[in-house]
């Protein structure tokens, strides 16, 4: 039996965790662990509202199990808080053969919120030559507030600065940006959760 496995609604997501997850045990001293990454064809509403059948087949396959999927285009954005659409997976999966064992990540935005790191790993990975940085592109043309790390718009205003680089948005780039920038001072709560969790899962002694 494996140890986790992932659930993401496109292949952006899914390269980032494909990126992050090598990760883990050396920069958070987890052991480590296997994982195997699943696309939900039906994206981010499909995995809001139906990850406990998508995941059914693979109850006795995995010991744990991961949803992640945008806030926004969920479907439930105006009904539910971040933490409430998160909530109301779990409580499906526990229901449905994954009680103790699983966890959804909603991000809040989107993906796009996780980009914005004010790091020269971010800038390379989108060509940026302008001669301010990206940040400072950003506060200049008010896409980010002065005093707040991330664009209230962080998906449209990514894409605008890949636009600016004049290359083709890929999800390579979310790839090249997972695997090389430093997650250790990030503090969206979603990657937080995501981080913990798979701390709480799978410490270097073995036991949780």
């Amino acid at each position: 039996m494996k140890d986790l496995i992932v659930s993401v609604a496109d292949i952006d997501q899914e390269k980032v965790v494909e990126a992050l997850l090598p990760r883990i045990p050396r920069v958070s001293g987890t052991r480590f662990f296997t994982w195997d990454i699943v696309r939900n064809m039906l994206k981010d509403s499909g995995s809001c509202n139906l990850s406990h059948e998508f995941l059914r087949p693979y109850i006795n396959q995995f010991n744990y199990c991961l949803v992640l999927f945008d806030y926004e285009g969920s479907g439930v954005e105006h009904e539910k808080t971040r933490a409430e659409a998160e909530i109301g997976v779990e409580r499906l999966l526990s229901r449905n053969g994954w009680d103790g064992r699983n966890a959804a990540i909603v991000i809040e935005p989107e993906l796009e919120n996780w980009m914005w790191i004010d790091s020269h790993h971010v800038q390379n990975a989108i060509a940026w030559k302008r001669p301010e940085s990206l940040y400072q592109w950003a506060r200049s043309t008010g896409r980010l507030a002065e005093g707040s790390h991330k664009p209230a718009r962080p998906k449209e205003s990514f894409e605008e600065a890949i636009k600016i680089s004049f290359i083709p948005r890929s999800s390579s780039i979310y790839k090249n940006i997972a695997s090389r920038v430093s997650y250790r001072h990030c503090e969206d709560l979603a990657f937080r959760k995501l981080i913990s969790t798979l701390e709480i899962w799978f410490p270097l002694n073995g036991m949780q």
